[in-house]
């Protein structure tokens, strides 16, 4: 009898364990099947390539060097974090020391994925050894100035461009000889001004070495310059050289429009990095200030940006 029993209860365990086991793998496919996105097509952004230019808290954090700017420096940073981000770029070290910098970095567990920073022209050549430096602490390996000499146009000339293209390159062959990346941001100007059929975009490319310049492709300025197809036409043209891509959109209605908030506007994101292929290092949202508009909220912008790229597939 107490054989019998043993062989009901082991055949009885049995009976449970696999009723247990069938719905676990039931409950966890519709949890799977409900937590996916509609579309699984294709690729994703990677959460860990999403980044966000400081530039958008430009107005909020300000410009100074004192107590209050680094706290709201440090609020943006914790913000950012909460938001879902794991890596910034800066544009400021906000009056703090890249070691200092460096920790508040450690403090939210974020990374500088890449820096904006003058890196000066021929005509006043920037500290480079200051500038590695400072990066090499501050974990970073691209970095390179917010534009090029266009605020006011510095170069009227193409061989100005050309000579311009040529510093850079040098800069560049420094900086790869210290394990980093020089790179440079467009606007539309760099698309709108053509010498004998080259843009100064090709010229910046055509006198620089892909060993030592990447390209970080502002999508809004380089669809403002050259119409809403170029970004495509230019990664085309260009591949691989493109490195990085500033995010942000174009307003609806008569073109151009202003910045939009990234997935609030006309710019075919998944279109451009389906072109794109695997080349891109980070993806980096970012709306320029609309300084002295109380309606702007930068948080807002950061936010729906990162959840637009983090959902997108392509």
């Amino acid at each position: 009898m107490e054989a019998l029993y043993r062989s009901w209860a082991r055949t009885l365990r049995g009976v449970v364990v696999a009723t247990l086991v069938v719905l676990g793998l039931v409950v966890a496919g519709v949890g799977s099947a409900s937590a996916a996105p509609p579309d699984r097509h294709g690729r994703g952004v990677p959460t860990s390539k999403i980044s966000v230019q400081l530039w958008t808290f430009a107005e909020y954090i300000g410009f100074g060097t004192d107590g209050a700017t680094i706290a709201r420096t440090e609020e943006v940073l914790s913000r950012l974090k909460a938001m879902g981000y794991r890596n910034v770029e800066p544009f400021t070290l906000s009056g703090l020391t890249a070691e200092q910098y460096r920790a508040m970095l450690d403090t939210y567990r974020l990374k500088a994925s890449a820096r904006h920073v003058d890196v000066g022209t021929p005509q006043n050549p920037a500290d480079i050894g200051q500038i590695l430096r400072d990066n090499r602490t501050l974990g970073i390996t691209y970095f390179g100035s917010g534009s090029t000499p266009i605020f006011p146009p510095v170069y009227t000339t193409e061989a100005e461009w050309i000579a311009y293209a040529e510093y850079l390159d040098g800069l560049g062959a420094v900086a790869r000889r210290h394990g980093q990346t020089l790179m440079v941001h467009n606007h539309d100007i760099e698309f709108e001004t053509v010498f004998g059929g080259r843009t100064v975009f090709d010229i910046l490319m055509a006198n620089t070495h892909p060993k030592n310049v990447v390209f970080q492709l502002d999508l809004y300025w380089a669809t403002n310059g050259g119409g809403i197809g170029n970004p495509i036409d230019v990664i085309e043209r260009y591949g691989n050289r493109i490195k990085l891509f500033h995010v942000k959109d174009m307003a609806a209605g008569p073109f151009p429009g202003r910045i939009e908030i990234v997935g609030q506007g006309i710019i075919d994101f998944p279109s451009i990095f389906r072109a794109a292929g695997g080349s891109t290092k980070y993806y980096v949202v970012e709306h320029d200030p609309r300084f002295g508009d109380p309606t702007f909220d930068p948080f807002e912008a950061a936010q729906e940006g990162f959840d637009h790229l983090d959902g997108m597939r392509f």
